[in-house]
């Protein structure tokens, strides 16, 4: 630090304890730990941000998950506000922009949370997607039980007015992926970046490549690590693309995939989500 003129800034320092989850309470405590630089004592936190990332010392991503939500429910409004003054054919560039953006960042670090976390997020993106691109006519005339605006045979409310319009027509319709698929498409991207280039070195050091198959990653044990959760996309996705070597072109391979992505995503049911629609397991083959 001194060689390269770095300053430390005290005060934003700090550090964590991080436990495995089969620790006992014996283990997990840490009897008059300090940690100095300097004689000045650094402070031990719960959580702190790095590069705009909420890390907690679980790292169940829960405060990060709770933060994100915010900032999505805070760009939802401003969209809500601001759509009736932009032209219908750019609330696409609008919902990437404004919307896609945040719920996309480092979501290969954070996007591999306990299902229920993440479907919290799902959530705020449908309703995002149906004040963008649902049918507001619709819904302002469910509104309307005046008698004067209804007949009165149509005053009564039945259930239909409580179930909200259906998001995967619209999903379809735009081209958007959802939150499970874009971890997907990131994932892989990110990994192809890392075996095309080899860059980050210490990460590429990390996959084992098939000396049989250049496309081919050896998997380890199955676990929570990027390596190993990245390793299991790769190995789902790249025999569907039919993937013989990494001569491809970055963009080719992103608009490749993302069609992929978005084909498996309506497959089923024309109106209703199913499992599989976010199963990477479950894309339809295609050639690059």
């Amino acid at each position: 630090m001194i060689l390269n003129k770095l300053h430390v800034n005290m005060s934003k320092c700090c550090y964590m304890h991080f436990k495995p989850k089969c620790a006992t309470s014996a283990d997990n405590s840490i009897p008059d730990l300090k940690l100095e630089i300097d004689d000045f004592a650094i402070k031990q936190c719960n959580q702190t941000r790095f590069l705009g990332v909420i890390i907690d010392e679980k790292l169940n991503w829960d405060a990060h998950i709770k933060y994100l939500k915010r900032k999505l429910n805070y760009a939802m409004s401003t969209l809500y506000r601001i759509m009736d003054s932009i032209p219908k054919e750019l609330h696409r560039n609008l919902y990437y922009t404004l919307f896609e953006s945040h719920l996309s960042y480092c979501i290969s670090v954070w996007g591999g949370a306990a299902k229920y976390r993440i479907q919290s997020l799902w959530i705020v993106q449908k309703q995002c997607i149906r004040i963008l691109f649902g049918d507001r006519q619709a819904f302002c005339d469910k509104f309307n039980t005046c008698v004067r605006t209804r007949p009165l045979s149509q005053q009564l409310l039945g259930d239909n007015f409580y179930i909200p319009q259906h998001t995967k027509p619209l999903f379809e319709s735009n081209k958007v992926l959802s939150v499970q698929n874009l971890y997907t498409y990131h994932c892989f991207m990110e990994t192809y970046k890392i075996l095309k280039f080899r860059q980050p070195m210490s990460l590429y050091d990390k996959y084992r490549i098939s000396e049989r198959r250049p496309t081919l990653l050896i998997a380890g044990f199955p676990s929570l690590k990027f390596i190993d959760r990245t390793t299991s996309i790769w190995n789902n996705v790249t025999p569907k693309l039919r993937l013989n070597d990494l001569s491809p072109k970055v963009s080719s391979i992103k608009n490749i995939i993302k069609k992929a992505l978005i084909m498996n995503q309506h497959e089923g049911l024309p109106l209703e989500w199913t499992s599989c629609n976010f199963d990477a397991s479950k894309v339809s083959s295609t050639t690059v």
